[in-house]
């Protein structure tokens, strides 16, 4: 490869050389460009030609009005007898003086004027003697009449006054003319250079013109050569996207790893919290558990940002239950909404057009949940308010969801702000408030990726309204039951259950004991995934938590071995209960057959929802679950309430005598018989959506049928009895 490569390499090498040159020649024109740039500027700082314009300006007023004042003084001492008209002109005139000389007195400019000498201390002469006037004419000002002597006086002092304007406004003028004689020679240098430069630079051009047509024709040869390092051009991307890679898990296990501590950090705050604690020391336990629950929202919304910045953000469009959605929100937020002294309101048409439609339930779900934070945020001792609003138009029907608070607001400059990465309104709300700038970035990237808007209104102290607007095709009412989102707290009882607790950290170890002790849970605790798969495999339990990442044998394998296992032990649920959060990670535990995912870190009520959902629902599998709710539907559609549950004790008096005829039928060895009420039995548990149990008939069918095998077929049927009958 290298020989290949070679008259390619020794093109572009001297291709390169040819470049540095042009470098070197670019960087010494620009260097003299910068020299007379610098010779521009500095000239054009020391000439101040405005500058002076304006001083000049100044002393030619000054001299004008002086010899106004003067003439006006000079009037009244030569009649003889001042009127009050014309000591009120030379008021005036000795007001319009007097402002004239504040006006040259505070300009900044130079005192020499570009001349020799400085005009400061004729200044400083001019100031004096009209400041000696000040009396005579405040006096008159105030109503006074002063005498014909005072007058003259002042006529005096004026007439010295005018010779001292004269002499400096000659000066000034002769300084600033010379000055600018040297200024048009200098200019006129300037211009020669940057004749000379022009010139150089179209040469420079010309040059450049012809040596890059140069290269051009060089590098056309070496593309030639580019063929044989196709492969080393693969190897590259091969690198990079596993460099893509490494930073998808480095981010994974960051999250792992920063949410493992602070799982126990907030498991044990709230374990604390339902202790019985001193007032001083409770309200330091809530501290500590607001700080780590504003720690772990800054971390969600980190991994959420990754996600979207590699493309990994996802969306399931199903039915939705609008009123259902928000209302879950609103509970969310509620707790830390009236701890700022807020009302939460929701408001709502009567009656809806479509009140399901195609979204995406738990993305529409964060975003409002985001909305509504902010708004309890920033907002206190006032009002939250959520609209749905549903809008027709040509184009189709919209839903508009406005969250309006009563909050410290937002400027105009600040609204320009918003919807930008890592940006806060001002410097000032990451101190008082914290987070990360990234939320609501976030809930613009999944508005548009559901094909809406989002957008605010808001004014500096009158609170905010945020809005979105999402395309809302309708969807049957009866399909969004099914994806309605979970209710967000439960105080029903819970049964008591024995637990298997893999989990290798001492401190999560401790924390979820504590929680499932408070919540009447009998508990064992494995250190390791080994020690979890041989406990489990000697003791039966109705729910395993299993943790992911464990040293020696992980949650994944663990989860594995006790799968390959027959009977009930094989079947247990198992959830993992993990501090990593990402999709691959669910999928991942989903292929190795847990049955559940709860990311960490874990509360009471996470723990509760979780223990509950487990008794009411793992009788049946997910899928299972599903199918049966379908067809509990379809069924009391057809046959109403009554026609359901006559249905469903046909099937178990029917399963009874199924399961003794396949007693027999196994007992006498009698392998087509088996088959066949195998088969009837799985045609029963279908119709009636017990999918789960006509699976396993299914999988009897294809091997030799034991006694053991009938006794858990009889005990998944007992399971679905007990359920119902709950």
């Amino acid at each position: 490869m290298s020989q290949s490569l070679h008259p390619g390499s020794e093109i572009m090498r001297r291709a390169s050389k040819a470049t540095v040159a042009m470098q070197v020649f670019s960087v010494l024109l620009l260097v003299g460009l910068a020299v007379i740039f610098a010779a521009i500027s500095h000239r054009y700082a020391t000439l101040q030609d405005g500058i002076r314009e304006n001083a000049l300006w100044s002393v030619y007023q000054l001299d004008r009005e002086a010899r106004k004042f003067h003439e006006t003084l000079h009037f009244i001492s030569i009649r003889g007898e001042p009127d009050k008209a014309a000591l009120k002109e030379a008021s005036q005139r000795y007001d319009i003086l007097y402002s004239r000389m504040i006006i040259l007195d505070e300009g900044k400019f130079d005192r020499r004027f570009g001349g020799e000498h400085d005009a400061g201390p004729a200044l400083s002469d001019i100031r004096l003697n009209i400041k000696a006037l000040e009396s005579v004419f405040d006096g008159i000002a105030k109503g006074g009449n002063p005498s014909l002597a005072v007058l003259i006086s002042a006529d005096d002092t004026a007439e010295d006054l005018l010779s001292r304007t004269e002499a400096l406004l000659i000066y000034a003028n002769n300084a600033v003319s010379s000055d600018r004689a040297d200024a048009r020679e200098s200019l006129m240098s300037i211009q020669i250079k940057s004749a000379m430069l022009v010139v150089t630079l179209v040469l420079s051009v010309v040059f450049l013109i012809h040596s890059l047509n140069r290269q051009l024709r060089a590098v056309r040869a070496a593309g030639l050569s580019f063929e044989t390092i196709t492969n080393d051009l693969q190897t590259a991307y091969q690198a990079a996207d596993a460099g893509n890679r490494a930073k998808s898990q480095f981010m994974a296990t960051m999250g792992h790893e920063i949410r493992t501590p602070l799982n126990g950090i907030l498991g044990t705050a709230e374990l604390l919290q339902l202790a019985a604690l001193p007032d001083h020391v409770r309200q330091s336990v809530a501290t500590i558990r607001k700080s780590g629950e504003a720690l772990l929202e800054i971390i969600n919304e980190i991994l959420d940002y990754a996600k979207i910045e590699s493309g990994m953000l996802t969306m399931e469009f199903r039915p939705t239950d609008l009123e259902l959605v928000a209302r879950a929100a609103i509970d969310i937020v509620s707790d830390r909404a009236l701890e700022n002294g807020n009302s939460i309101q929701l408001e709502i048409p009567e009656q809806l057009v479509d009140p399901v439609v195609f979204a995406d339930p738990t993305r529409l779900k964060q975003v409002l949940l985001n909305l509504l934070s902010n708004a309890a945020k920033f907002t206190t001792n006032g009002r939250i308010t959520v609209k749905i609003l549903q809008l027709k138009n040509d184009v189709g029907s919209r839903t508009r969801f406005e969250i309006s608070d009563t909050g410290i607001g937002i400027d105009r400059e600040g609204l320009a702000k918003l919807f930008r990465p890592f940006s806060q309104v001002d410097a000032t709300i990451n101190r008082r408030f914290g987070g990360t700038g990234l939320g609501l970035t976030i809930c613009l990237q999944i508005v548009e990726a559901m094909g809406g808007k989002i957008g605010a209104e808001s004014e500096k102290g009158r609170g905010s309204t945020f809005w979105l607007e999402l395309p809302a095709p309708a969807a049957p009412i009866k399909d969004a039951r099914e994806t309605a989102p979970a209710p967000t707290t439960c105080m029903s009882s819970l049964a008591r259950m024995k637990i298997l607790l893999v989990e290798d950290n001492k401190v999560n170890q401790d924390v979820a004991r504590g929680f499932l002790a408070k919540l009447g849970q009998e508990v064992v605790v494995a250190g390791d995934g080994a020690e979890g798969v041989d406990i489990a495999s000697i003791h039966d339990f109705d729910l395993v938590l299993m943790d992911m990442q464990m040293p020696g044998m992980d949650g994944l394998e663990a989860t594995r071995r006790i799968r390959r296992r027959d009977g009930q032990r094989g079947r247990v649920p198992i959830v993992a209960m993990t501090a990593n959060a990402s999709e691959d990670d669910r999928q991942l535990c989903s292929e190795a057959g847990m049955d559940g995912f709860q990311s960490k870190p874990l509360s009471l009520a996470k723990l509760r929802e979780l223990i509950l959902s487990i008794q009411r629902y793992h009788a049946l599998p997910v899928s299972a679950d599903h199918k049966f709710q379908a067809r509990r539907q379809e069924v009391i559609e057809a046959l109403g309430e009554d026609g359901w549950q006559e249905l469903l004790v046909s099937f178990f008096d029917d399963a009874s005598g199924l399961l003794r005829k396949l007693d027999h039928a196994v007992s006498r060895g009698e392998v087509n018989d088996v088959d066949r009420l195998l088969h009837t039995f799985k045609g029963a548990a279908s119709s009636v959506g017990f999918q789960n149990l006509a699976d396993e008939c299914q999988k009897l069918r294809g091997r030799g049928v034991t006694a053991n095998d009938l006794r858990e077929l009889d005990k998944t049927i007992f399971t679905h009895r007990t359920f119902l009958a709950a």
